[in-house]
């Protein structure tokens, strides 16, 4: 029995796990898709006037999917004990890393070792973008805050919808409760973002490159019969975009999601 192909995925779907979601975007949006699309401008952009927004159009198409999906899912059993471990790991990072930041030695030698360990970009395909880019904004002495300041961040973060034990050693005696704490939030889980979410999002996003470069209005436009859609160019362009992202979007979902943000623009 012959074993059925493997369903393609849509480029969207590959996205949500980039570990470099800037460089994967310009891939699909070269220089052949920004010449055509620059020709739906009447202000004559250049065609890399447009990749920066066409770029935030597309990521905020692909992290609106991906809202949708979390929103669409439910927390597993254990998920509030991992958040308890995830969060009190955290704070002790934090810190232990600030007692280590005061010797300006043992400071240099982690970052040595540490920037050492992250040129293989292979084995750490996320830290190591994310590290070099926060560290080339930030002195050497500063170096470790980076890590210091995330770990706390996410220490206040976890902490803010689930609570976290004062002291590290009554993290068994809050087993009970982070169970608890799942079948709660699961129960009481309600779907608020719209069905159009994704692209509602997108519509957001591409609307200063609407205005910067056509002087057609943002808005749906009427329904036309004899083209099977609404009469809308800003739709149309939007359309285009997302179309390389996801196959199975229609056009008119494009128009719809612009009239329905107009009202947050």
């Amino acid at each position: 029995m012959k074993t059925p192909p493997e369903k393609q995925l849509e480029r969207w779907q590959t996205l949500v796990s980039s570990s470099d979601l800037f460089s994967d975007i310009c891939d699909i949006y070269d220089t052949n898709f920004l010449t055509g699309f620059a020709a739906r401008f009447d202000r004559n952009p250049a065609p890399f006037e447009l990749l920066e927004g066409v770029a935030s159009t597309a990521r905020a198409y692909v992290t609106g999917k991906w809202a949708k999906l979390a929103e669409n899912s439910k927390l597993l059993q254990h998920s509030g004990v991992h958040l308890i471990g995830a969060g009190l790991s955290a704070r002790r990072l934090s810190e232990e890393l600030k007692q280590v930041a005061k010797s300006k030695r043992a400071t240099q030698a982690i970052y040595d070792r540490l920037s050492a360990t992250l040129k293989n970009e292979a084995g750490y395909p996320y830290a190591a973008k994310a590290y070099k880019s926060a560290t080339f904004r930030t002195g050497p002495q500063s170096r470790l805050s980076v890590i210091q300041e995330l770990a706390s961040a996410l220490e206040e973060a976890i902490a803010g919808f689930i609570d976290l034990p004062a002291d590290y050693e009554d993290e068994a005696a809050a087993k009970p409760l982070a169970l608890g704490f799942v079948s709660v939030a699961n129960s009481d889980a309600q779907k608020i973002l719209p069905k159009n979410h994704p692209m509602e999002e997108a519509a957001l996003a591409f609307h200063p490159v609407w205005a910067a470069f056509s002087t057609a209005p943002y808005r749906r436009g009427r329904y036309d019969h004899s083209i099977g859609g609404y009469n809308c160019e800003a739709g149309n362009a939007l359309h285009q975009i997302i179309e390389n992202l996801d196959s199975k979007v229609a056009p008119s979902l494009a128009a719809t999601a612009i009239e329905n943000v107009r009202t947050q623009l």
